[in-house]
């Protein structure tokens, strides 16, 4: 399989598996969400968000390095006991320190439900190595079905607890079920088992490579959900209840329109790092895709946020409706991130994937403390606005990893940045013109998501049309040539 064809083809896999496990765990989680209280679901929220700091931490750097590597087996078993070793000290440092987690936020649970999700750091130190060397073998089809596996059986176990009135435990039981399955089925499906501990020679080497690349996961996890922390601290657990929900609702966003094509990245990039030029095109052509599909959902998704949130959850989570609408307007810089970390990664410069991801880190950290006093949905205007803001600070990250200028990258979310405009102001005049909201019931509430959802997305590709048609033609085909064996044009204006 070439390189265009095993990109796309991973691509489409991510994006199939995606909305299918997607919409799997939104049926699921719109379950359990009816049958527990909005504090639980802030203690989950504010307990994830540390267990998965340490596990992003312990992480990061062993996959990158074992797909830079391919083949080096020495290089994997450097990868894993260097990841492990951290994860089980990492694990045991939070244990320890989850009862003085509770008192500092004044939850009680906190503390039992930290200590049972360290578990997660541990069992994903055996995920890492398998799963890379899956996708350096572009074997996203594997990985996309044990993904939506995993999906599936932590789900069913979820349902089965919080049906017998074991709420808060059924949220924690999804999150250790998921990762066991799927850290098992990799290492089956890759045919890998730990290997013996290597020289310390070979550990120090490995941790040399991760350090600065667990910098970087440990802010660009900060960046992505991790300042939940800060915010609990800022905000009542009700609150981070309320604000995890619209921040779960975003990373769908980027989860169906961003990351089926990040995952193809690294590998991608790892083939082309001795072309400058074939590396400037296949960013620029992914940089489209993702500038056009992530843009179009998030102009769809934000115009109809009070629909979906009632729909999906009920009534009572109605407040982290215009929070969501908010934050979908965080996807370009997602989408711009999405490229900074694979491109410098295959280029193999960890030091400055890590100061980039700090800018990223940093500037979302700051939003999120100092707007949190001021409400959630002033707290989630605040953090579009440093997407903006971050989206240019990122322009030098892209320039190194493509080789030249970044701005034709950059003009490349103009055009659909004003659709998302239009098609945003379309859809609030539609559902004005069909009169003010009388009632939260599923009929109103589904008429309203017709009606926005439909202007929203006409609008939005008629403008596309208008402004760069040949875009959108390009785009048409670029994504039909990966079921059949067409050509495919790449054009960009």
């Amino acid at each position: 399989m070439n390189l265009g064809r095993g990109a796309a083809h991973g691509a489409a896999w991510n994006l199939a598996t995606a909305i299918g496990e997607r919409s799997l765990g939104f049926v699921v989680l719109a379950i359990l969400i009816r049958h527990v209280t909005v504090r639980d679901v802030g203690v989950v929220a504010i307990a994830s968000a540390i267990s998965e700091i340490g596990r992003a931490i312990t992480s990061g750097g062993s996959g990158e390095q074992v797909i830079a590597a391919p083949g080096d087996r020495v290089v994997e078993a450097g990868a894993f006991w260097a990841q492990f070793s951290l994860a089980v000290a990492s694990a045991a440092l939070l244990a320890a320190v989850a009862p003085l987690l509770a008192q500092a936020y004044g939850t009680p649970a906190l503390e039992w439900v930290t200590q049972a999700l360290s578990v997660n750091i541990v069992i994903g130190a055996f995920l890492v190595v398998p799963s890379a060397r899956l996708a350096q073998r572009f074997g996203f089809r594997a990985l996309s079905l044990m993904s939506l596996g995993s999906t599936s059986l932590g789900g069913a176990v979820a349902l089965t607890l919080v049906f017998t009135g074991h709420g808060l435990s059924a949220l924690i039981a999804q999150r250790i079920v998921g990762i066991t399955f799927y850290a098992a089925a990799a290492s089956i499906t890759a045919r890998w088992r730990p290997p013996p501990v290597p020289s310390p020679g070979v550990i120090r080497n490995a941790l040399r490579f991760n350090i600065p690349m667990m910098g970087a996961a440990f802010v660009d996890y900060i960046a992505a959900t991790g300042y939940v922390v800060l915010i609990g601290v800022r905000l009542p657990v009700v609150a981070v209840g309320q604000f995890r929900i619209a921040q779960r609702l975003a990373e769908v966003l980027q989860e169906l329109t961003i990351f089926p094509a990040s995952k193809v990245f690294l590998p991608v990039f790892v083939a082309v790092r001795h072309s400058p030029e074939r590396r400037f095109a296949v960013a620029q052509s992914l940089m489209d895709v993702v500038a056009v599909g992530s843009l179009g959902v998030a102009a769809v998704a934000g115009a109809v946020a009070e629909p979906i949130v009632v729909l999906m959850f009920g009534p009572r989570w109605v407040e982290a409706a215009p929070v969501f609408a908010a934050m979908s307007l965080i996807v370009p810089a997602a989408a711009i991130y999405a490229f900074v970390n694979p491109m410098l990664t295959a280029l193999r410069r960890p030091v400055l994937v890590s100061a980039f991801a700090a800018i990223n880190a940093v500037t979302i950290a700051l939003a999120a403390w100092f707007a949190s006093p001021f409400g959630l949905t002033n707290l989630a205007w605040t953090l579009a606005a440093r997407g903006l803001l971050t989206a240019l600070l990122l322009l030098p990250a892209l320039s190194i990893g493509i080789g030249r200028s970044a701005w034709p990258m950059l003009r490349l979310f103009v055009a659909p940045f004003v659709a998302l405009v239009a098609a945003r102001l379309a859809a609030v005049g539609a559902l004005a013109a069909i009169g003010p909201v009388t009632s939260l019931s599923a009929h109103e509430m589904f008429n309203r998501f017709l009606v926005g959802g439909g202007v929203s997305g006409l609008v939005f590709l008629t403008v596309m049309l208008g402004l760069a048609p040949r875009r959108v033609v390009a785009l048409v085909r670029r994504v039909l040539s990966i079921f059949r064996r067409l050509p495919v044009v790449v054009e960009v204006v």
